[in-house]
């Protein structure tokens, strides 16, 4: 995950470098911008208090209007703990893989934002979620699999027409999402 992580920040400065660099964002239809990220802590089903979470997930936006954009998204999550109890001791380790859509709200121009490199956003997601556990050793399944819903509100700033950095914060998959977005067109 280290080597993911370091390619997409590679990859992200790079793009820094581009010759577009001091160019605005202009958010609009027809847009197409790929979010790759990293999400920390997870909403899973049954057993959110145990073990902290981080996960990879990307996601694409196709711009419909100039403020509203759909698209899907793919997300890898593991998480593992320590447990102790009378007779039960060992290592607890879930894996998540989650797919769905999501549909994002550009509000710039309603706030009347007046600068283009700020892009506030916010949306909703619905999707599948597969997990799945080592827990035999506890008698019970501490994941479950289904259908996945929730909100999130982030904010993406624009260093460059097809470069940027976003944060998330919602409830459903990840309480904090912070990654890089694309622009591929």
């Amino acid at each position: 995950m280290k080597s993911t992580i370091l390619t997409v920040l590679c990859l992200g400065f790079l793009l820094l470098a581009h010759k577009d660099s001091f160019a605005q964002n202009d958010y609009q239809k027809g847009s197409v911008i790929i979010n790759p990220g990293v999400g920390f802590g997870y909403w899973d089903f049954y057993n959110s208090s145990g073990g902290f979470a981080i996960g990879i997930n990307v996601n694409a936006e196709f711009s419909i209007t100039d403020e509203i954009a759909v698209g899907p998204y793919f997300g890898f999550t593991t998480k593992s703990y320590a447990y102790g109890g009378i007779g039960l001791n060992g290592d607890y380790n879930a894996t998540f893989i989650d797919f769905g859509a999501r549909g994002s709200y550009h509000f710039a121009k309603l706030l009347k934002v007046n600068n283009d490199k700020f892009d506030p956003y916010a949306g909703a997601f619905l999707g599948y979620s597969s997990g799945s556990d080592n827990a035999d050793a506890l008698y019970y399944s501490g994941v479950s699999s289904g259908v996945r819903g929730g909100v999130y509100a982030g904010a993406r700033w624009y260093f460059s027409d097809k470069f940027a950095a976003f944060g998330e914060v919602g409830v459903g998959l990840y309480p904090v999402f912070l990654g890089v977005s694309f622009r591929i067109k």
